[in-house]
């Protein structure tokens, strides 16, 4: 949060940000969105009238913020029940936290089937030219930064259905959102920060039945006769 506040790059990447979710969310009346961790910029992209059923969890030392909604509770143990969220936003949060494979498993637990997960991450091999244009690295930075390609691998075991979704260019606002072509991913693929976009799948496993073959009835009077034994000379 400093360093958004702090840096014309920081400022920038979060307006690139808010855009990218604003145009994502689709938002619905019934809808349960569930963000993890601030971004800052909450009221950007997300509507007055839908902030009912918008929650914004944050850790236990964070301010409260301008958020009503808002829970304080320890960043890898969610007091969310299970299969209650339709829309989940992860904004930096992976990359910062020692358990990553734990924020996602929660987020696993949280989502309805076919529930949608936003990931927001720094790209680990763009990490000098981000710290160049920041001047100077943040010192709450641990930069165990996580590739998107890792990201999708983990949350492919999870069951979810992954895609690259954007790539943010920096310094310039630029962004390059569900990229098509393979020069359009491979540019987008090398930009400071991606989105990861996921969907929760489930398949339910039907048994399959041994089907057994009912042998024919036999017809009276068309009985096989047993074959006929030629006598030995």
């Amino acid at each position: 949060m400093e360093w958004y506040d702090s840096t014309s790059l920081g400022q920038t990447l979060r307006d690139s940000e808010s855009s990218y979710l604003l145009n994502t969310l689709n938002h619905t009346y019934y809808q349960r969105i569930l963000q993890v961790g601030r971004l800052g910029t909450e009221v950007d992209y997300i509507a007055g009238e839908f902030l009912r059923n918008f929650c914004l969890l944050v850790d236990e030392d964070d301010s409260i913020g301008s958020v009503a909604n808002t829970v304080r509770a320890k960043i890898d143990e969610w007091p969310i029940a299970s299969e209650s969220v339709d829309t989940l936003i992860l904004p930096h949060l992976i990359e910062f936290e020692a358990d990553p494979h734990r924020i996602l498993s929660e987020a696993e637990r949280v989502l309805n089937p076919e529930g949608r997960l936003l990931i927001l991450g720094f790209n680990p091999w763009h990490l000098p030219g981000l710290l160049y244009f920041g001047q100077k690295s943040p010192v709450s930075w641990n930069q165990h930064f996580v590739g998107s390609s890792q990201v999708m691998e983990w949350l492919n075991l999870l069951k979810f259905e992954t895609e690259f979704s954007a790539g943010f260019g920096l310094p310039s606002s630029r962004a390059f959102v569900e990229p098509q072509s393979t020069w359009q991913r491979s540019i987008a693929g090398l930009t400071p920060v991606y989105a990861v976009k996921a969907i929760k799948r489930t398949w339910t496993f039907i048994p399959l039945k041994q089907s057994w073959v009912s042998a024919p009835d036999l017809v009276p009077g068309q009985a096989m006769s047993p074959p006929l034994m030629r006598k030995p000379r």
